[in-house]
């Protein structure tokens, strides 16, 4: 071989070495360019993720604003995403909560809020125990209160005695109540906006209404077909027919007519913890005057304060109730002068509710109204098989 096909060889081999290495530094740079560039996506989603891009006050705000906007976009007759001020909103719900339906979401969100100011208003119902039903039947059984289960005296290697056990269920069977707003089409945002409040309050007035009036003097023989007293027995109602029933006198409560009251309770009278006193504002301005009675501003900084609560007497809860008659006979039915008081363990009845409360819409062309319905499915029942432990002390003046 000759020196001069040696040296182009030599040369041949030195260029393919500087290409071999001009490539490498070029791929180097090039990984080292979608390395950085990868690495400033995952911090920009670990700020998308991790870091929300509102601050919880932030998105609360937006929720409330949503669930108003929605109400006032049914008031108009419009479509909530032409509301002023829904592009802002749904900034903030979408980056933050990431709804797959934001329309339909702010109508929930509205229904929520009409729940949440019903729960608050509710006084007698808050009392009771709550059962969640399934959304897909109107008919649940849960065990019935049948009594206590028995322990034996038993030698440490012998086998336990077994308590007889009863079979006993409680079937709730949800009636629905339903209450209705009309509002006459309005020109602008402003004026609906004024609406918005005055059209919740109604809606959830008018539900805790007929809900507390059911519970408390229920009757399932009334007459009415659409009268809410008829879904089921309430409270007054039981304890007359359960023969619990205590004579006021004519007269204003009295410490010794209350303890009579509890004595027909019998056992389930002893435990003031599970006891409550539901009277009107007839009764309760002269239970106020009873020394035996402590008032809440008594009461010291740590205690629980029940809803509609006004004092105790020996520990047990005084709730005022608007829905407990004034116009009741002597024996506690209607159609007196008289009123009267409930006491109620109030461990031995449930309340049921199938699904939440629903909020709907429909337009009325002819009138040019637009209607909002707020309807909710729910029953009361004794949980006990054996005992019905409310006691009504009745002819109070």
């Amino acid at each position: 071989m000759s020196l001069q096909v040696i040296k182009d060889l030599e040369l041949r081999v030195k260029g393919l070495t500087d290409q071999i290495l001009a490539d490498k530094e070029a791929r180097d740079v090039e990984l080292k360019s979608v390395k950085e560039d990868f690495t400033a996506q995952l911090a920009e989603r670990k700020t998308e993720f991790d870091e929300p891009a509102y601050s919880e006050k932030a998105v609360e705000t937006a929720r409330t604003k949503g669930a108003d906007m929605y109400l006032q976009s049914v008031l108009m007759g419009k479509d909530v995403t032409a509301m002023a001020g829904y592009k802002e909103v749904a900034e903030v719900i979408e980056k933050s909560i990431v709804p797959t339906d934001l329309p339909a979401w702010l109508a929930e969100e509205f229904s929520n809020s009409v729940i949440e100011d019903l729960t608050l208003d509710l006084k007698v119902e808050s009392l009771f125990v709550k059962i969640n039903m399934p959304e897909n039947r109107n008919q649940f059984s849960i065990p019935a209160i049948v009594g206590d289960v028995t322990a034996y005296l038993i030698a440490p290697g012998d086998d336990a005695i077994e308590s007889a056990i009863n079979s006993a269920k409680v079937t709730f069977e949800t009636k629905r109540i339903k209450t209705l707003v009309g509002v006459t089409d309005q020109a602008d945002q402003e004026t609906v906006v004024m609406l918005t409040d005055i059209v919740k309050q109604r809606l959830v007035k008018s539900l805790a209404k007929a809900s507390e009036d059911a519970i408390i003097n229920g009757d399932i023989t009334t007459a009415n077909p659409n009268d809410v007293r008829k879904a089921f027995d309430g409270l007054l109602t039981l304890a007359i027919a359960a023969g619990n029933v205590v004579d006021g006198g004519g007269v204003a409560p009295t410490a010794q007519t209350i303890a009579e009251a509890r004595e027909a309770l019998g056992i389930h009278g002893v435990n003031v913890g599970e006891l409550a006193i539901i009277s009107n504002f007839m009764s309760v301005y002269k239970l106020l005057l009873l020394p035996e009675v402590i008032t809440i501003d008594k009461y010291g900084p740590q205690a629980t304060i029940l809803t509609g609560e006004i004092g105790k007497i020996w520990g047990i809860p005084i709730i005022v109730s608007e829905y407990v008659g004034n116009d009741l006979d002597a024996g506690g039915a209607p159609g007196g002068n008289t009123t009267a008081l409930l006491l109620v363990n109030t461990g031995y009845f449930g309340v049921a509710d199938r699904g939440s409360v629903t909020v709907e819409t429909e337009r009325r062309a002819v009138s040019s109204t637009n209607l909002y319905v707020g309807f909710r499915d729910f029953d009361f029942k004794v949980l006990s098989t054996t005992a019905t432990p409310v006691a009504a002390l009745t002819n109070l003046v």
